[in-house]
C-alpha cells in the first residue's frame, strides 16, 4: 500500500469521523517541544475531553515464511503515554496492518486492513516491540467461527504476544466505510491503566455490558480486588448467587454431581442418591425459571484442574446469544435428576412427552439466563495452566495494580515503621506500595501480575491501623502534662498495636516478596539490607525491616507522617 500507519488511521478519521476536531500540536504551546506531531495527535471529543492518540507503524520480517512476523514498535509512544499519564488524559494507541495484501499470508477470513487495531497495555512495562501476529491469528479464527466482528476485544489470553488487550475495530466492509464502531471505542472506552474518567454507562453493541457477559474472568495482581468487584457486580443476581472456591484436589463429581452414599432414617440405612454439584444446582434453577438470571461464582478458577474439573461441561461454555451452541448428551444419572427436579418434567409419562421436552433430559444446554464468572490469579504458587481451548471461551478482564478507583479509595491508609522507637512513624500505603512496585518492574524485571495491589493488605486491616493512628494523633495533641493516666494507658496499647501491625506486614507483604516473587533473587527487592548484611534470612530481613522501616527495600525520600512521642511509654 506504501503508507503508513499512522498515515492510514489520520486520513481515515480526517475524511470519514468530522466531528472529531484534531489539534495541530505544532499550534498549541501546551504541546509543542513534549509530544510528536509524526506520529500523536490531540483529538478534541464531541464532549468537550481532550485525548492523546498515538500510532504505531507495523513492520514485516520472515516474508519467506508460511506466516511472516508481524510486529508493532511502542518506543515511538512513550513519550506520548507518560504526557497523558502525567495530566491524566486518555490515550490511545492505534495501528493498522499497513503492508500489501500479499504479506499478510494465511489470513483467510478478512483482510486486516479493513480493522484499526487498539493496543491496551501499560507502555512504561512495554518492551520496544511486540509481535502481534498471533493476535490476528486469533481474530482470523474468531471470524471464521463466523462470530460477529465489527468489534473484537482480545485479551491476553488467548494470544502471546504479552500486550495485555487489544482491540480491531472495523472501519470497512466491502469497500464501505464504517465509522459507528471507531466513533464509539474512543468515545467511550478507556485505556490503561490511569483515567477514571469515563462513560459508565453505554448502550450500544460495541461496548459490552460486563454484567451481562455469560463467562468472565476477573484477573490480575493479588490485592487488585478481583473478589470484591465480582461481589459488588453480583449484587444484580440476589439470592440467585452460588459462589464455590476452587482448589487442588477440586473434581468433576464435586462440581456437577455425583452419586454418594446418604444416610437414611435410621443410622443403619445406607442409600446411594445423585448429589448435584454448584453447577447442577445453578443449571436446574436456571432451567425452572427462565424470568431471573442465575449467577455461578467461582473464585480462584486456576487453582484446579479446570480440563478435569468441567469434563464434558466444557463444550457447553461455547455460546451464542448466552445458550450453548453445542449441546452434550446427558448421563444416565443426570437424565434421572433431571427428570426429578426440572419443573416440566416432573411426574409426566416420558412415552408422552414432547421432543422438545426430551430434549431437557436428553442434552444439556447453558441457558441464557445462566452466567459463570470467575476470578484467577496467575502469580500464585501452584496454580494450574489452562489450556488455549478453555481459554477462548471466556471473556478475561484484567484490573490493574493501579486501578484508579480502587487506588483512590486507599489514599487516606497509611503503614506503621520503627514501632515504639524514638524514630517512629507512619508512611502513606499507597506510596509505599508504588514504589516497592516501581522497585519490582525497574530493578528485578517483575511481570505486573506478581506486583502489589492496592488491598494486598486487606483493607480491615488498614482501616485499623488508620483508626489507631488517628487515637494516637489524638493523644499527643494534648500537652504531655495535661494527659490523664487513660491517654497514657491508651498510647502504650496503641503502640503495641503499631508493633502487631508492622508484624502483619512482614507476614503478609515481605515474605510474598521473599517466598514467592523474588526466590533466589531476593537482594534485588531488599536492597539496602543487601548491602549491608548480604545474607538472605527471612528472619533477619524482619529484624531490619523492624529497625529501619522502608529502608530495608532502598526507599530513602518517601514521606514520613506523625512522628511518634514515645517520652512517657
Amino acid at each position: 500500500m506504501g503508507l503508513t500507519s499512522t498515515t492510514i488511521i489520520r486520513e481515515y478519521i480526517e475524511k470519514n469521523v468530522a466531528e472529531f476536531d484534531r489539534t495541530i500540536l505544532e499550534k498549541k504551546d501546551e504541546y509543542r517541544g513534549i509530544l510528536d506531531s509524526k506520529n500523536t495527535d490531540i483529538i478534541l471529543l464531541p464532549s468537550g475531553e481532550e485525548i492523546v492518540v498515538s500510532y504505531a507503524d507495523i513492520s514485516i520480517t520472515g516474508s519467506d515464511r508460511a506466516k511472516p512476523q508481524i510486529r508493532v514498535f511502542m518506543d515511538k509512544t512513550r513519550v506520548s503515554y507518560q504526557y497523558a499519564k502525567t495530566n491524566q488524559k486518555r490515550f490511545f494507541l492505534f495501528t493498522i496492518f499497513s503492508k500489501d495484501n500479499a504479506m499478510a499470508k494465511n489470513i483467510s477470513n478478512y483482510d486486516p486492513h479493513d480493522y484499526i487495531v487498539a493496543i491496551e497495555t501499560n507502555i512504561d512495562n512495554e518492551t520496544s516491540r511486540r509481535d502481534l501476529r498471533s493476535m490476528y491469528d486469533f481474530l482470523d479464527e474468531y471470524i471464521g467461527a463466523g462470530k460477529e466482528s465489527d468489534f473484537v476485544r482480545c485479551a491476553n489470553g488467548f494470544h502471546q504476544s504479552g500486550i495485555y488487550q487489544a482491540s480491531f475495530i472495523k472501519i470497512q466492509e466491502n469497500g464501505i466505510v464504517k465509522t459507528d464502531a471507531f466513533k464509539n471505542y474512543i468515545t467511550y472506552f478507556d485505556s490503561r491503566p490511569y483515567m477514571n474518567s469515563v462513560v459508565d454507562s453505554v448502550s450500544n453493541e460495541l461496548k459490552k455490558d460486563d454484567n451481562n457477559t455469560y463467562n468472565r474472568i476477573i484477573f490480575g495482581a493479588p490485592g487488585t480486588g478481583k473478589s470484591h468487584k465480582l461481589e459488588e457486580d453480583s449484587k444484580q443476581f440476589g439470592e440467585n448467587t452460588e459462589r464455590v472456591t476452587f482448589h487442588p484436589n477440586y473434581s468433576y463429581a464435586q462440581f456437577v454431581g455425583t452419586y454418594k452414599p446418604i444416610q437414611g432414617e435410621n443410622p443403619t440405612d445406607i442409600k446411594y442418591e445423585y448429589v448435584p454439584g454448584p453447577f447442577m444446582r445453578t443449571y436446574v434453577n436456571a432451567l425452572n425459571n427462565p424470568e431471573k438470571k442465575f449467577l455461578l461464582l467461582i473464585e480462584e478458577i486456576n487453582r484446579a484442574n479446570v480440563a478435569a474439573v468441567f469434563g464434558d461441561v466444557f463444550q457447553l461454555l461455547d455460546r451464542k446469544n448466552g445458550v450453548s451452541e453445542y449441546p452434550i448428551a446427558t448421563s444416565e444419572d443426570i437424565k434421572k435428576h433431571l427428570l426429578e427436579k426440572l419443573d416440566c418434567l416432573k411426574d409426566q409419562d416420558i412415552n408422552e412427552l414432547s421432543d422438545e421436552e426430551k430434549k431437557m433430559y436428553l442434552e444439556m444446554k447453558i441457558p441464557e439466563n445462566m452466567y459463570i464468572w470467575a476470578t484467577m490469579n496467575s502469580a500464585d504458587q501452584g496454580v494450574f495452566p489452562m489450556d488455549t481451548a478453555f481459554k477462548r471461551r471466556w471473556e478475561f478482564e484484567y484490573i490493574s495494580v493501579n486501578e484508579p478507583e480502587q487506588v483512590a479509595k486507599i489514599e487516606k491508609y497509611v503503614i506503621p515503621m520503627c514501632a515504639n522507637t524514638e524514630q517512629g512513624y507512619y508512611v502513606n500505603w499507597n506510596d509505599l506500595r508504588t514504589r516497592i512496585n516501581s522497585i519490582l518492574i525497574d530493578n528485578c524485571k517483575v511481570n505486573e501480575d506478581k506486583l502489589l495491589g492496592p488491598f494486598f493488605i486487606s483493607k480491615n486491616v488498614l482501616d485499623d491501623i488508620k483508626a489507631n493512628k488517628d487515637e494516637k494523633d489524638r493523644i499527643l495533641a494534648i500537652d504531655k502534662e495535661s494527659r490523664s493516666d487513660e491517654d497514657n494507658n491508651i498510647l502504650a496499647e496503641i503502640c503495641k498495636k503499631e508493633i502487631s501491625y508492622m508484624k502483619a506486614f512482614e507476614s503478609k507483604v515481605i515474605m510474598y516478596l521473599f517466598e514467592d516473587v523474588m526466590k533466589m533473587r531476593a537482594e534485588k527487592i531488599f536492597i539496602d539490607y543487601a548491602q549491608k548484611k548480604g545474607k538472605m534470612i527471612f528472619s533477619e530481613i524482619c529484624k531490619a525491616f523492624e529497625e529501619d522501616g522502608e529502608h530495608i527495600f532502598g526507599i530513602v525520600d518517601i514521606g514520613h507522617l506523625g512522628i511518634k512521642d514515645t517520652d512517657n511509654i
